[in-house]
């Protein structure tokens, strides 16, 4: 009796571990958004067109400025994205810093 309940276990333990490569990974807040607005001209950690999120100002009202307003080459968002969208790009660009 004690030999099926340890192979149960082992069984049990097994699928568990099997199923772990399908756990699915929810974005960030802004992850999606980011992907879709920025990610042309943005990398995290590379320079694309456009400087890298990790050489990127670590002031929020820095960020939210550049992307309501633009700066250089880049357009502005002010109207073409709401205020809270804005806000979940600035939240993305803080994390990944």
């Amino acid at each position: 009796m004690t030999r099926i309940k340890n192979c149960k276990t082992l069984l049990s333990i097994a699928l568990l571990f099997s199923m772990a490569p399908f756990a699915v990974v929810a974005e960030l807040p802004g992850e999606a958004l980011f992907k879709q607005k920025c990610s042309l001209c943005h990398a995290i950690d590379k320079k694309k067109l456009g400087p890298a999120l990790q050489r990127m100002s670590g002031e929020a009202e820095i960020l939210r400025e550049t992307i309501s307003k633009g700066k250089g080459v880049m357009p502005a968002y002010e109207g073409k994205l709401t205020v809270a969208e804005i806000d979940m790009l600035v939240a993305y660009l803080l994390a990944n810093q």
